[in-house]
């Protein structure tokens, strides 16, 4: 009798920011590994999967593992394991997925991650392990990339697939001289299906006014009290609320609640990543700051206007409103210390809430058909 020797299960590395930039459990990047590991996992039902995620401030080399919400083990490094945990992985695993998000940096929050370039000589070196870069984006320019054009280049060599969240960037890195194919995938998040979770309720209206929800960063806190001072609110219920603990919008609601008093609602705790992007279907009009507040409101139908403070002509909002079909005038394009932010947003927003919002559903699910051919192409890389 024969025996057939068994061959053992896949294993893969998920690697990326998954936990927000520093354990904060951004809505978004949460949803980028969230949705990564529901499609590996799908299609590699017995494989090992193991979820790294950087944690810029964490000290010491210690990796810590999390499984807060109960839908993913995250395994937190800091900056000083980063090149160790690289090697590791190269003996270890058998494929290994960056991203998506901002994992390549070129922003003025932390020093880029060599882990993300796969930038250690060791690895370079290695062919043991497949590289799959799973719809990243950069925040370096047209000029700025320029410096960084051997680091791209070596990641992209290296790769067995790249794909990036933008146009501007597969542009970007084709100019760099960068021989390996470079696909272009929308963000993966446009693909989330919300109906597999509970429904968030709000606290009680005492109208039945249109619902319009408010969440913006702290930064901006107070060219956006400002604002609230000069627009039409009365024919809405308002409720300023705490999507992203990354940007501090908690304290942005209890500031303006100290303004307003109880002129609106308060939501003043910080939700889970998916109850944050499910309470946004709630409300009847929604203004936002971040890219994944966008998103969730499109997913669901819920008309926005969004606030942009991405210094880059070529903005990831310009970017994603142009590709799902809605014209750049709900994407208002302000400047951080700008002492016209307040005027101008005044002025925008009271316009924009008394015009028609239009998504063009076909394009959603054009942007959702990429997607899956993505995850699909992934799957055929790794299985070959």
């Amino acid at each position: 009798m024969i025996t057939m020797k068994r061959k053992p299960n896949l294993k893969i590395a998920l690697l990326g920011m998954f936990g927000g930039m520093w354990q904060e459990y951004n809505p978004g990047c949460f949803l980028v590994g969230y949705k990564t590991y529901s499609e590996i996992k799908k299609r590699f039902p017995q494989a090992q999967i193991d979820i790294f995620a950087i944690q810029n401030k964490l000290s010491g080399k210690k990796i810590i593992k999390e499984n807060k919400f109960g839908l993913m083990p995250i395994n937190f490094f800091p900056r000083s394991a980063q090149l160790d945990l690289l090697k590791n992985i190269s003996t270890k695993y058998d494929a290994l997925i960056i991203g998506g998000d901002i994992v390549w940096g070129g922003d003025d929050v932390v020093a880029d991650n060599d882990i993300f370039f796969v930038n250690c000589k060791n690895f370079f070196s290695s062919t043991k392990t497949k590289v799959l870069f799973n719809c990243v984006h950069t925040f370096y320019n047209n000029q700025t990339i320029k410096a960084m054009g051997e680091k791209f280049q070596q990641a992209c060599v290296r790769a067995s697939y790249v794909s990036v969240r933008t146009k501007a960037i597969q542009y970007r890195l084709r100019k760099l001289g960068i021989k390996q194919k470079i696909n272009f995938v929308p963000d993966i998040v446009l693909d989330f299906n919300l109906n597999e979770f509970k429904k968030i309720t709000l606290p009680p209206a005492t109208t039945n006014k249109p619902k319009l929800g408010i969440a913006i960063r702290f930064k901006l806190v107070n060219e956006l009290i400002e604002t609230l001072k000069k627009i039409d609110l009365d024919k809405y219920e308002v409720y300023c609320f705490a999507y992203s603990q990354q940007y501090r919008n908690l304290e942005t609601v209890k500031e303006i609640k100290k303004i307003f008093k109880n002129k609106f609602h308060y939501l003043e705790k910080y939700q889970d990543p998916i109850a944050s992007f499910k309470l946004i279907n709630n409300f009847d009009f929604l203004i936002n700051d971040t890219f994944h507040g966008i998103i969730a409101a499109t997913l669901q139908n819920v008309p926005f206007i969004s606030l942009d403070v991405e210094p880059e002509k070529t903005s990831r909002k310009d970017q994603l409103l142009e590709s799902l079909g809605i014209d750049k005038k709900w994407n208002i394009r302000i400047k951080y210390h700008d002492p016209k932010n307040a005027t101008v947003m005044s002025e925008k927003i009271n316009n924009l809430l008394n015009d028609k919002f239009e998504i063009n559903k076909k394009k959603i699910k054009k942007s959702q058909k990429l997607i899956k051919k993505h995850f699909d192409t992934m799957e055929r890389i790794i299985k070959s």
